[in-house]
């Protein structure tokens, strides 16, 4: 089973978005955003409302999903896991 963390993308503060390094990937048709400190790699999606939302596997490992949770939770990023 696989699961997926997602947050809204205006719920990034400002100064991630700043610092992030965005881009698309080799195949051109999924954008990509890499976060400071965050410890996975995020692909951003546009939702059916114009909104956009970005999607980060939920590790199976302990240590990485603890640090991605924890880092979510430092920037007051609210997120929804599901399985």
């Amino acid at each position: 089973m696989s699961a997926h963390v997602y947050i809204q993308y205006a719920d990034v503060p400002d100064l991630l978005i700043a610092s992030s390094r965005q881009r698309i990937d080799d195949n051109g048709s999924v954008k990509l955003i890499s976060l400071d400190g965050c410890p996975l790699v995020g692909q951003i999606d546009e939702l059916s409302n114009g909104r956009l939302q970005v999607e980060f596997p939920w590790p199976r490992a302990v240590e990485l999903r603890g640090a991605l949770s924890n880092w979510l939770t430092y920037h007051g990023i609210n997120f929804t896991v599901v399985m």
